[in-house]
């Protein structure tokens, strides 16, 4: 008895080491997080990223499996579930009343705040027939299950906490026009006249058309716009944003534009999807467009897209593996690769490359920086001679040189 307690005490203390990992994130993307996504019972769903520049670096195997993956975190940021679900396609997963409805294994299941499977409804979870939920509220959850063969039909039902099928009674709401109304009437004969005159007896309302939605626009609402255009990088007229669709998404945009959802595309700033397919989050950084350029990960490697979503540079870097390999945003027509070493983690080679993927010997020298930016450090430099330049250290004499893009080298320059 003596060594079950034992035993039963190690896993329980595993169990509660494995669920500290820290989602390592700073004050802005943190507030940012919790505007997009929210916490509900506590917990919120949030892409794990792994930042190899971290102020604190993850332990060994910390990270392990989560890279690039949904988790849920507490309210400090502290992972409670790990990636062993799935996004369903047309819900965006939330808890409520301790259940959250995911997917695995393509079919939509309710979890509990602990990742523990507490209902199976059987339905796809991304499919044709577009089934999707409406998370537990006074103890019941709306099901659509869809027909799979018309468009928009859908048997709707109510479920309670064990997954049993409720026989309430579903209400639909039809929005109707006030005019025109169809009248009826039937000929009526008065006791005292003896005349006849038309009484109307009923009226049938004349129902609207569905309104039509413009293809390709993820819908947000004003202020949501506001906030995200603030918030989200969109150099290029380009921002990477989460295809979620909640409710409002839901009712606000065209049937076609479900292919999108639960994935990550690009938009314009007025929220036109213009990168759709063909691209994944590499596991170290979060994609942002700079020059025309955006690194992202294309069947399990480094590339540049351009904003047409066309790959520009192949890095021949694996995206997502043990050694956390990360590609810097193009600046004055340079980005760097931070090639991760395989021995020491969070140890990285870094190599420059111009926007044809060719290799420039700039990373040479340490320090380096656009010349403009340390104009004032040295007494032999113009801001003339400036542009298009950089300034670095000679990694082996130490001696400060100004140069040019290609790596090839102008003057020495002198401190102040």
């Amino acid at each position: 008895m003596r060594r079950v307690i034992i035993l039963l005490g190690i896993i329980l203390f595993i169990n509660q080491t494995e669920a500290q990992v820290k989602l390592c994130l700073d004050s802005s993307l943190k507030k940012a997080y919790i505007k997009r996504y929210g916490f509900h019972d506590g917990l919120m769903c949030v892409p794990f990223y792994c930042d190899p520049f971290c102020p604190t670096p993850y332990k060994k195997n910390d990270t392990s499996g989560l890279c690039g993956k949904f988790v849920f975190v507490d309210t400090g940021f502290r992972v409670k579930i790990k990636p062993i679900f799935d996004l369903p396609c047309y819900i965006e997963p939330r808890f409520s009343e301790g259940l959250c409805a995911v997917s695995m294994d393509n079919r939509i299941v309710f979890i509990d705040t602990a990742g523990k499977v507490v209902i199976r409804t059987e339905l796809a979870a991304c499919s044709a027939n577009k089934n999707r939920v409406i998370g537990f509220k006074n103890g019941k959850a709306k099901i659509y299950k869809g027909s799979g063969g018309i468009r928009n039909i859908y048997d709707i039902y109510y479920i309670d906490h064990t997954g049993k099928r409720l026989p309430n009674t579903i209400l639909v709401k039809v929005k109707l026009k006030p005019k025109p109304v169809l009248v009826v009437n039937e000929p009526v004969k008065p006791k005292d006249t003896g005349a006849l005159v038309y009484t109307p007896i009923y009226t049938m309302p004349v129902f609207e058309l569905p309104k039509s939605y413009p293809k390709g626009k993820y819908p947000v609402t004003t202020e949501q716009a506001s906030f995200m255009l603030n918030a989200i990088p969109h150099s290029d007229n380009r921002m990477l944003i989460y295809f979620d669709c909640g409710p409002y998404q839901l009712e606000n945009m065209s049937d076609d534009d479900t292919v999108y959802c639960g994935k990550f595309v690009f938009t314009d700033s007025s929220f036109n999807v213009k990168i759709s397919g063909g691209f994944s989050l590499p596991c170290g950084f979060e994609p942002e467009f700079s020059e025309g350029l955006c690194a992202v990960a294309k069947d399990g490697y480094l590339v540049y897209i351009d904003t047409n979503g066309i790959v520009k540079v192949n890095t021949g870097l694996k995206s997502c593996d043990t050694i956390m390999n990360k590609a810097s945003t193009f600046r004055n027509g340079i980005a760097t690769l931070y090639i991760g070493d395989k021995q020491v983690k969070g140890m990285y080679t870094t190599i420059a490359i111009n926007t044809s993927g060719d290799r420039v010997r700039l990373l040479e020298f340490d320090e380096l920086d656009l010349a403009e930016r340390k104009l004032g450090m040295f007494k032999n430099l113009t801001a003339e001679e400036c542009v298009n330049c950089f300034v670095g250290k000679g990694k082996s004499n130490g001696i400060w040189f100004l140069v040019e893009k290609s790596g090839k080298i102008r003057k020495k320059l002198e401190l102040k």
